[in-house]
């Protein structure tokens, strides 16, 4: 299977991360106000109306993202900055309405700066919070100081997700960048198909694992190629060379993989293929190519050699015996299979 490279997601996976993470988050906060509301069902009952609205805007809003009658940017800009307002607005009219500030509010300051992590880039999102948490903190040191050790409480929670978010955001990106890079490194970035120490260690694996005998290895060569780039220039030639990648991918099959061996050859693996299966995949891939017409060029051959792995007892004796049959039937005038 051909492996090309990405180098950043589409913008409909990053919206549907976003959403899957809110959608976490809501399901979260659902099941915490329910907990909580019954347990003051239960006990207090000093807290059922604040518990009250809290669990219905946790069922609406995790019914909107499910829904997904609201774009995720535009929910996660409203999740971001109108939560934090209403954190500050809650403590604030609960500081001067009622006897205290609830200690579950101070809970919500976390909660609401995991939301805040998860939608902003970090610069904004520390920003965000640094306001909420100023305004939080106000609100307890001129109109609740008896509650200033649980503020400190909740600062040191805010530290700590904070901390992680960025943590992970790092973890995550390193991971992202070393997939890249591996990726590049077994790639040829004309073709998007496997290079040379992709495609070894791939031949490799099939030779030692799974079927072992069962293998089957084509190495194919352009043929011409050399007119083709001196006589119509370079820019045709790799246009040439990225046509004839795609169509020995398309008629080698799903199972094989393709690979730009070196130049103008590629190696076909067929990790578990019966003989005669093999023999109407190379003269598929030697058909595919001839219907190829590339910058007015008459058509293009190639040559190729097949081997099995019944036939060999290591990698580069498997290729070594499919070259030497490439070789053959170039010399043999070319465009056919031995």
């Amino acid at each position: 299977m051909a492996l090309r490279i990405r180098l950043s997601p589409p913008t409909t996976d990053l919206e549907g991360g976003v959403r899957r993470a809110h959608l976490t988050l809501a399901l979260l906060s659902t099941a915490t106000h329910a907990a909580l509301l019954l347990l003051e069902l239960t006990h207090a009952r000093q807290q059922l109306g604040v518990l009250g609205v809290g669990l219905g805007i946790s069922v609406v809003m995790g019914a909107l993202i499910a829904l997904q009658w609201v774009p995720a940017r535009l929910l996660a800009v409203l999740l971001s900055y109108g939560l934090p307002l209403w954190t500050v607005a809650e403590v604030l009219r609960s500081a001067l309405t009622d006897q205290g500030i609830p200690p579950q509010y101070y809970l919500t300051v976390g909660i609401v700066t995991v939301v805040i992590f998860s939608s902003l880039p970090p610069e904004r999102a520390f920003v965000a919070t640094a306001l909420m948490t100023a305004g939080v903190g106000a609100v307890v040191v001129l109109l609740a100081p008896l509650d200033i050790p649980l503020l400190l409480y909740a600062l040191f929670l805010v530290g700590m997700i904070a901390f992680l978010a960025l943590y992970g955001q790092s973890v995550h990106t390193e991971r992202v960048r070393g997939e890249l890079l591996r990726t590049q490194a077994h790639t040829d970035p004309l073709t998007g198909i496997l290079n040379r120490r992709g495609g070894g260690q791939h031949l490799d694996e099939v030779v030692a694992h799974g079927s072992g005998t069962r293998a089957a290895a084509l190495l194919l060569d352009i043929d011409r190629f050399k007119s083709i780039n001196d006589t119509h220039g370079h820019a045709l030639g790799d246009e040439v060379l990225a046509q004839v990648a795609r169509a020995a991918q398309g008629a080698a099959g799903p199972e094989a993989t393709v690979t730009r061996w070196g130049g103008e050859e590629f190696l076909v693996v067929w990790p578990d293929l019966e003989p005669q299966q093999a023999y109407a995949a190379a003269s598929r891939l030697l058909e595919a190519v001839r219907t190829l017409r590339v910058g007015g060029l008459p058509g293009l051959t190639v040559s190729a050699g097949l081997a099995f792995a019944s036939e060999a007892q290591e990698r580069d004796e498997l290729v070594n015996l499919a070259d030497r049959r490439m070789y053959a039937a170039k010399e043999a005038g070319g465009d056919r299979w031995l």
